[in-house]
């Protein structure tokens, strides 16, 4: 079980910032590319326990152009991995890189056509995060794409760090995002 005070830096971490290091596989090898990111969260009150059925999900969405490596890469290969990190201190008495926090995401990307019934609501997330994107929705080669993590590996600190669940990944976005 992740403690209180560990799940909202998870959150936090998850929600406070809007861009990913993505990775793909790109001709069988390994690809990072940097994606921007909105977070939507959906489903249970997040301190329900985590062996619930019908529990909620977090997935992130993106807008991406099929002029894209990484593009193509997911809709090749949609098993990927994002990972969130902290900015590094400018401050030399700082944490080292090493305790920086930071959440690694595998996930399985999916591309979301303007008839899905959920469409509306991921452009309205990605737009309400990047309002100055409106315009790319108008050009034909971009599609959004969710991301749909399938656990959290998690570094809170130095020699703190932990594999999670979808359902406490969950948990930490939804009470961040309540301010809980």
């Amino acid at each position: 079980m992740i403690d209180h005070d560990t799940s909202l830096l998870l959150g936090r971490l998850v929600l406070g910032h809007s861009v990913a290091s993505l990775a793909t596989l790109h001709d069988g090898r390994p690809f990072a590319s940097m994606i921007p990111y909105a977070v939507l969260v959906t489903g249970r009150d997040p301190h329900a326990d985590d062996d619930e059925d019908g529990a909620g999900s977090v997935v992130l969405v993106s807008h991406v152009s099929r002029l894209s490596a990484h593009t193509r890469d997911m809709l090749a290969t949609p098993e990927v991995c994002l990972l969130v990190t902290a900015p590094e201190s400018t401050d030399s008495s700082g944490p080292p890189p090493q305790a920086l926090p930071r959440v690694s995401l595998p996930a399985q990307a999916t591309f979301i056509d303007s008839a899905h019934p959920a469409y509306e609501a991921l452009k309205q997330a990605y737009l309400g995060r990047f309002p100055q994107a409106a315009d790319w929705f108008q050009l034909g080669d971009f599609s959004i794409v969710v991301f749909e993590p399938t656990s959290a590996r998690f570094i809170a600190g130095f020699a703190r760090a932990m594999t999670l669940s979808p359902h406490q990944l969950h948990a930490a976005v939804a009470a961040a995002a309540a301010g809980r």
